[in-house]
């Protein structure tokens, strides 16, 4: 019987500590999963140029976006995806997207943010 009390005593304190609250991201830690998101969005941006969406489409789409932040970001991005030459677009459109990606999120890493204003944003 006692070992039935200590084995049940066991899973109820483990299920219990499944059951706390996550810890709170810091703004850090926010930021960064903003920036990645923003890089995800520069990725998108590619492929969708790839794939035959105008830049007007794209900027339309864009247009939607209301955080003021990110819309400059996504706007940027647009800018910069549909300068570049389109036969380039089909030489190597992974490494391109990837390319595309980790300088949008690295650009974004190193703009200056507020802390008690972050941007209101769905990961992409």
């Amino acid at each position: 019987m006692n070992k039935w009390v200590v084995i049940l005593g066991a899973g109820l304190l483990l299920s219990l500590s499944a059951c706390t609250e996550k810890k709170v991201a810091t703004p850090e830690e926010l930021w960064h999963g903003y920036c990645t998101s923003i890089g995800n969005a520069a990725r998108t941006i590619t492929l969708d140029r790839q794939n035959g969406i105008t830049r007007e489409e794209a900027t339309a789409y864009a247009e939607k976006v209301t955080d003021v932040t990110t819309n400059t970001f996504l706007m940027g991005q647009i800018e910069k995806v549909y300068s570049f030459p389109a036969d380039q677009l089909k030489v190597d459109k992974d490494a391109l997207q990837a390319k595309f990606k980790q300088e949008a999120t690295d650009l974004c890493l190193k703009t200056p943010y507020d802390p008690n204003k972050m941007p209101d944003y769905k990961a992409f």
